[in-house]
C-alpha cells in the first residue's frame, strides 16, 4: 500500500492557549482551525516558515470516548482509498475505527503494533452529473 505522511496530529489540554504557544513561541502560522462536528471537538492547523510539516492541535471533551488530555493523538497518511487500506490493515488486527466521511474525506483509523493511532485519509471525489 502507497502512502503519504501529510501531519502528526496531538492531543491538547487547552485549545487556545496551545495555538497562542505554538505562534508565539515557535513562530507557526495558523492556518485554520474549527470545531468538528462528528467528536464535538476542535482541530487546528499550524506549520513553519519553509516547512511542508503540519502540526493538528485536538482538543476533545471529556464524553468523547477516543480523546485523550496531551501527547500523540495520531499520525496521518493520505492512501488513494481508506476503505481499502483500512480493510487490509483491520485484518491484520489492527482496526480501530472503520471508515466515515468527515468533510471532504474519507477516513479510518487503525492502530499501529505499538497502539499509536494511524488515520488513513482518501479525498472523497464528487462525480459530475451528465445534464
Amino acid at each position: 500500500m502507497r502512502s503519504k505522511f501529510i501531519y502528526t496530529g496531538i492531543h491538547v489540554a487547552d485549545f487556545e492557549k496551545s495555538i497562542k504557544f505554538y505562534r508565539k513561541e515557535l513562530g507557526m502560522r495558523l492556518l485554520f482551525k474549527t470545531k468538528i462536528v462528528e467528536t464535538g471537538g476542535q482541530v487546528a492547523w499550524l506549520t513553519s516558515k519553509g516547512s511542508k510539516q503540519i502540526l493538528e492541535l485536538n482538543w476533545y471533551p471529556r464524553r468523547y470516548r477516543h480523546g485523550g488530555k496531551s501527547g500523540l493523538d495520531h499520525l496521518a497518511f493520505e492512501v488513494k482509498d481508506a476503505a481499502v487500506a483500512y480493510g487490509k490493515l483491520s485484518k491484520k488486527g489492527r482496526g480501530a475505527i472503520a471508515p466515515f466521511e468527515e468533510g471532504k474525506w474519507l477516513l479510518a483509523y487503525v492502530k499501529d503494533p505499538n497502539g499509536n493511532w494511524i488515520e488513513l485519509g482518501s479525498r472523497i471525489v464528487k462525480k459530475k452529473r451528465n445534464t
